[in-house]
């Protein structure tokens, strides 16, 4: 009776650590996401194995982000870390050079077969059009340009004037999901496989949405509306979409009183009919642009700060953006 009972305590101690084992094996993958389309799809490839890290929470934007204590320990502890290009996550560029030898950086913007779209030019898009009073009185048209562009590549461009808002695409998202599985198997071969199952099964989601989003988006395509900033290229392309101009070159810049005027001329000469604010910023140059014209006004989110974190949050993005355009260019919003 003795021997049976101490055989039983031995069981029970064995399987304590073998669970043990199993919850530090799973707490060894540490993964940093920056942001929250990223950290979804992360967090979606890597469901049953570990959670990824968000880097910006909240309304934080990529553009403006200064790294916290905390986020500097979160990145120094990691394995992998997750951003979408030097060029966008400019915050990170530092940090990451100081991070030890074993931590994975994954650059998306590196995924294989990405569809890639240059940085948007033309009288609505150019950076030289930074709306800036001065930069308009005093430059020349060539100044503008060569200013404009330093500034644009800081935040919208990658290599060779590539613009950074990739993940918009529902196809690239599927590309990127492959390629985080890739990268993952590499810092946890053990893991390999529940990686790569995971990534086919957000991407059979993907594919069932985008044909969703066609068939919401498809009588909207062709009506010309305004966005705040020339970051929805890719999700306008993917669906026939047709954005006449931008706001503004930089969300962190103030357009001046020039632009503010060249553009509600647009509104009226193009007929916009939208013109779309975004969560992280005032909505008030957006009420002074459409005042005056039939302009109605909306909301796009690049990156969902509205949205909660997690394996979902992606395709919620995607939806939430294509409803706010459906409902906007055929009324239903003000």
């Amino acid at each position: 009776m003795a021997w049976g009972t101490a055989f039983f305590r031995l069981v029970a101690i064995a399987a304590v650590l073998f669970l043990s084992g199993g919850a530090n094996a799973q707490a060894r993958l540490k993964v940093v996401a920056t942001i929250k389309p990223v950290h979804s799809i992360a967090a979606a490839v890597m469901e049953g194995v570990a959670e990824p890290r968000l880097l910006l929470e909240g309304a934080a934007s990529p553009h403006s982000y200064a790294l916290k204590p905390s986020d500097a320990q979160a990145l120094s502890e990691a394995d992998v870390v997750i951003r979408v290009s030097e060029n966008l996550e400019v915050f990170l560029n530092k940090a990451l050079e100081t991070l030890p030898e074993k931590a994975r950086i994954v650059t998306l913007e590196n995924a294989p077969g990405l569809n890639l779209l240059p940085v948007r030019g033309g009288a609505a898009f150019e950076a030289h059009e930074h709306g800036d009073a001065d930069h308009e009185s005093h430059a020349s048209d060539g100044e503008h340009e060569q200013a404009g562009h330093g500034h644009e590549h800081e935040h919208g461009e990658g290599d060779a004037g590539r613009d950074v808002h990739f993940w918009l695409d529902p196809a690239n998202g599927a590309r990127i999901a492959d390629y985080i599985a890739a990268e993952l198997a590499l810092a946890a071969p053990e893991h390999a496989g529940r990686f790569k199952d995971n990534a086919a099964a957000l991407k059979a989601k993907l594919a069932a949405l985008d044909d969703e989003l066609r068939a919401r988006l498809s009588p909207v395509s062709g009506r010309p509306f305004i966005v705040f900033h020339d970051v929805m290229q890719y999700f306008e392309k993917r669906y026939g979409l047709k954005a006449a101009g931008a706001v503004t070159v930089s969300p962190e810049r103030q357009p001046g009183a020039k632009r503010l005027s060249a553009l509600r001329e647009r509104i009226a000469g193009l007929g916009a009919v939208c013109v779309f604010a975004e969560p992280q910023f005032p909505p008030k140059l957006v009420d002074t642009i459409t005042e005056g014209t039939r302009a109605r006004k909306g909301t796009l989110d690049e990156i969902g700060v509205e949205l909660p974190a997690g394996p979902g949050q992606y395709e919620a993005l995607l939806r939430s953006n294509a409803e706010s355009l459906a409902e906007c260019l055929t009324g239903g919003a003000s």
